[in-house]
């Protein structure tokens, strides 16, 4: 388990939480990290059992996208909130289309360089915005307390990209040819497909607690070792990984993800004011 703080670690859904961290202290010397498709989960965004698969979806606010609208990052904002009043699936969003594979048909995957980007250079009041638009009341207050604690620690989210999407097809077809039982939905078995295809792209090993994908974990590319209830998948070979060198590419453009230190802080402001 990596304990300098060079070290990264990719988190699963299921470990997303301030109880996994407290209860393994050997994760403080690791850079701590997660993949897109959990935080979509773990934040409520996702709507696994609808044909309408999202909840809501944040727009990509880049500099040189509101630059490009000719307003202030402000007039930005009151923009986007009037827009997600109507619309908490954003239309200034991201998209991503995954081929098809023997477990899940072509599907179009939005939002995870939004979410992302909202991550990394701190726009708490437009994710708020959205997602206050989406949630009940006490929902929210529940998946606010939740996105703190991704802001708070974790050093990077990393989007969905191609060449994710690429190798989670592949896995996706193994999984259905090992015969492995797929448990819930659809859409939940390809998002472990993501996860698993992030830590096998980028060389991260991946923390999760999930005991029956361990065996085909270890079938496909990972060494697997168990501490308590926690198995770490390491690939194999396992490549150095540096957070600065992890960006998506999108429409042909490459975005960087700000080096955790230059993070802002959590703007805990309501929307309006």
């Amino acid at each position: 388990m990596p304990t300098e703080s060079s070290k990264l670690l990719l988190l699963d859904t299921n470990v997303l939480s301030p109880e996994k961290l407290a209860e393994h202290e050997s994760w403080n010397g690791a850079t701590l990290v997660t993949s897109s498709t959990s935080v979509q989960e773990v934040l409520g965004m996702q709507r696994p059992d609808r044909e309408v698969r999202y909840r809501y979806a944040l727009p990509v606010m880049e500099d040189r996208i509101v630059h490009h609208a000719g307003v202030s990052s402000a007039q930005f904002l009151r923009w986007m909130s009037e827009h997600a009043k109507h619309r908490p699936v954003s239309r200034q969003t991201d998209s991503l289309i995954v081929p098809a594979s023997r477990l899940c048909p072509e599907t179009r995957e939005l939002g995870h360089w939004a979410i992302s980007l909202a991550h990394e250079t701190g726009q708490d009041r437009l994710f708020r915005v959205f997602a206050s638009r989406a949630l009940r009341r006490k929902q929210l207050s529940r998946i606010m307390d939740k996105w703190e604690f991704l802001r708070e620690e974790l050093d990077m989210v990393i989007p969905l990209d191609e060449s994710i999407a690429a190798c989670a097809g592949a896995l996706a077809n193994e999984l259905v040819d090992s015969g492995l039982h797929v448990r819930g939905t659809v859409r939940n078995a390809m998002n472990d497909m993501y996860v698993a295809a992030t830590s096998l792209t980028t060389g991260i090993p991946l923390a999760t607690d999930d005991v029956q994908l361990r065996t085909f974990y270890r079938a496909h590319g990972w060494t697997v070792t168990s501490n308590d209830d926690l198995y770490i998948a390491s690939p194999e070979p396992l490549a150095e990984v540096n957070p600065s060198d992890i960006a998506p590419v999108h429409k042909g453009d490459r975005y960087v993800n700000l080096p955790p230190g230059l993070r802002s802080r959590i703007d805990r402001t309501p929307p309006g004011r």
